[in-house]
């Protein structure tokens, strides 16, 4: 059973002030009635919660500024050396093929002919050798 003046009495609770007229709609609705003892007892926790909450010292403030200040320095720092290592890694591969692009080519359509593996197996090795990176960034990075 839920009634439509449910939102008002929350807001009114959270405020701290019921008017007279949504009092007396509480004192006849069964529905806003429980909910006024289950919310106020909530907020009435809530309330003593924030009053008993004991306040760190400032220089326990202070460290834990530092470290927060550290990490988010870190984090910039990791950021712009990935920023860098793809950029050179893609400069890399830019200067490889545009020296060597079509006798790479020829001379790794030659080593695959020579080595005369069935389509599957080289599938699962190309697979390998680009997903074994990939997943072991995704490691370093889970940490």
């Amino acid at each position: 059973m839920s009634c439509h003046r449910e939102e008002e009495l929350l807001e009114a609770l959270e405020r701290g002030f019921v008017g007279a007229e949504l009092e007396a709609h509480v004192a006849s609705c069964r529905s806003c009635s429980e909910l006024r003892v289950v919310a106020g007892a909530l907020l009435d926790d809530r309330a003593q919660a924030i009053m008993e909450a004991p306040v760190p010292s400032a220089g326990t403030m202070l460290w834990r500024m530092r470290v927060r200040q550290r990490q988010e320095a870190e984090a910039t720092a990791r950021r712009s050396l990935l920023i860098g290592q793809a950029v050179t890694l893609t400069i890399a591969i830019a200067l490889v093929m545009s020296f060597f692009g079509t006798d790479l080519v020829i001379a790794v359509r030659d080593a695959i002919a020579t080595i005369r593996l069935s389509t599957p197996l080289l599938l699962a090795l190309a697979t390998w050798i680009l997903g074994a990176p990939i997943a072991g960034w995704v490691a370093l990075r889970q940490k």
